[in-house]
């Protein structure tokens, strides 16, 4: 009995622990793969550039874009590349080691509505240069490349999704406690 009540709790604990892991990213919609290399750029500050998508989910914590070097934080736009702004990513500071993959995040999950079509607009703040990765042709569905107010053919390099968070200290605190006392009345005789 005991060692059956034991095993419950283990069970019970690594279930927690996998449901309520580190934070992780959720890639809802993706118009490459992490291992894809892209060679081709657009630069900026000298286009005015967004990548259209269509959510399946319903908010957007994060975008990824395949880039060359500095500093440059995202907008979210809704409806059009230079729709109204819902919310804009903190500013990353990137280093010059060629080609890599940028995670942006924003303030928190924000909330957008199924089926619309929103866009990211990367935009630089450091003085330089920056080449936003694109790809042509491109199978990604969801969305278009937009340079310089029209749409350019394939897409930017991009993943969107959303942040799942790692448990609270609290909630860790809570589950160690019960878990203890459930251990403990366990072991106590009848």
């Amino acid at each position: 009995m005991k060692i059956r009540s034991i095993a419950i709790a283990f069970i019970s604990w690594l279930l927690a622990i996998n449901s309520h892991a580190q934070g992780f990213l959720v890639v809802d919609q993706a118009s490459g793969a992490l291992d894809e290399v892209v060679t081709i750029g657009t630069r900026l500050p000298d286009n005015q550039i967004a990548q259209s998508f269509t959510p399946s989910l319903s908010a957007v914590g994060f975008v990824q874009f395949s880039h060359v070097v500095p500093a440059f934080p995202g907008n979210l736009r809704q409806g059009a590349y230079n729709g109204p702004i819902l919310s804009s990513t903190d500013p990353v500071v990137l280093m010059n080691h060629g080609t890599e993959i940028g995670t942006f995040y924003f303030p928190g999950n924000i909330s957008v509505a199924l089926g619309q079509l929103y866009f990211f607009e990367p935009v630089l703040l450091s003085a330089g240069s920056l080449g936003i990765g694109y790809k042509f042709p491109s199978s990604y569905p969801g969305g278009e490349a937009w340079s310089n107010g029209g749409i350019a053919g394939g897409d930017y390099w991009f993943r969107e999704g959303i942040v799942v968070p790692e448990p609270s200290v609290s909630w860790m605190l809570g589950f160690g406690a019960c878990l203890f006392f459930l251990l403990r009345r366990v072991r106590s005789p009848s």
